[in-house]
């Protein structure tokens, strides 16, 4: 059987319905994109049913909210989640001159310095703002990514996907074989992007304290940081109200000195942690609370890191 006659028809009907969408995001002008994105995004919360529920009680719980504000910032997460979804599906018109200006990038320096040290960057950043156009903007300054990301479950928009996402010098790393090819990256001198605020449901993992609740996190960042001398590069975007993102780099991370190696790739992993924390503290909205980001418990054998580590 080929793979076409194994893909459901429904995936089919799925991606001739979004890439439809595409073509005509792809026209409209970059405020109106944003708003019908909100829009589709706040469809999306009123029919969620069990996945709003969940933001609202990872909302509440991780913020101290009550019912109705925890609610609110709810709606305010698929409304943006919405507004992502549009943005990335007109990704190829974010290529052109007049509207690379609607980006407001800061900080740039901080990762021109990483990366003449030579020996790789790691850019760490968050399901927070529009991550896929910070890497697309970041790869249109001179600076591109190769980038670990799951594949879509539709293949038919994997494969688009893909495509737009290194139409601009950036590279999908495969799911076969990443951590050798995140090496490879790193030791060619190249930027490799990780997204840390997941559950992580493969081992080795650490759990740590994510808002208020230990959460199972990928070691991967910390552990290539330090066997390869990787500096560790922060960045962010918030959206801002004419269609476009302010995108701030900061400086890379300093573990403190006297640490081992195993307890230096800990640090890291904490210390990233607690910033995506203060990202999502100062603007809740733009996270994506309907994630069951504390779906994993550790096994008995597991350790939890002391709260009191992370900051």
């Amino acid at each position: 059987m080929s793979d076409a006659q194994r893909v459901p028809a429904w995936r089919r009907l799925e991606a001739l319905v979004l890439l439809g969408l595409a073509g005509v995001l792809r026209r409209a002008e970059p405020r109106r994109r944003a708003r019908i994105g909100r829009r589709i995004g706040g469809l999306a919360w009123r029919l969620a049913g069990s996945r709003r529920r969940l933001a609202e009680d990872n909302v509440a719980a991780a913020l101290g909210l009550p019912a109705d504000e925890a609610a609110a910032v709810a709606r305010e997460a698929f409304r943006h989640s919405g507004r992502i979804l549009a943005e990335c599906l007109a990704m190829p018109a974010y290529a052109r001159p007049h509207e690379r200006r609607l980006f407001d990038v800061r900080g740039l320096g901080h990762l021109a310095a990483a990366h003449a040290e030579g020996r790789g960057v790691i850019v760490f950043s968050a399901h927070y703002g529009n991550w896929e156009l910070v890497a697309q903007q970041q790869a249109l300054a001179g600076y591109p990514l190769d980038l670990i990301a799951r594949p879509l479950d539709n293949p038919y928009l994997e494969r688009r996907f893909r495509r737009w996402r290194e139409q601009c010098g950036n590279r999908v790393l495969g799911k076969h074989g990443v951590l050798r090819r995140a090496v490879a990256t790193l030791r060619a001198g190249r930027a490799l992007a990780i997204l840390i605020d997941q559950n992580a449901t493969a081992r080795p993992r650490l759990f740590v304290p994510f808002l208020g609740r230990p959460a199972a996190t990928t070691p991967t960042l910390g552990r290539l940081a330090v066997r390869l001398g990787a500096p560790v590069v922060p960045v962010v975007s918030r959206p801002r109200d004419d269609g476009g993102y302010r995108i701030d780099y900061h400086p890379p991370l300093g573990a403190p000195s006297g640490l081992d190696d195993e307890a230096r790739a800990r640090w890291l992993t904490l210390e990233a942690t607690r910033m995506i924390e203060r990202w999502i503290r100062e603007e809740p909205g733009c996270w994506m609370w309907m994630h069951d980001r504390w779906k994993s418990r550790p096994e008995p054998d597991e350790t939890v890191e002391p709260a009191e580590e992370s900051g």
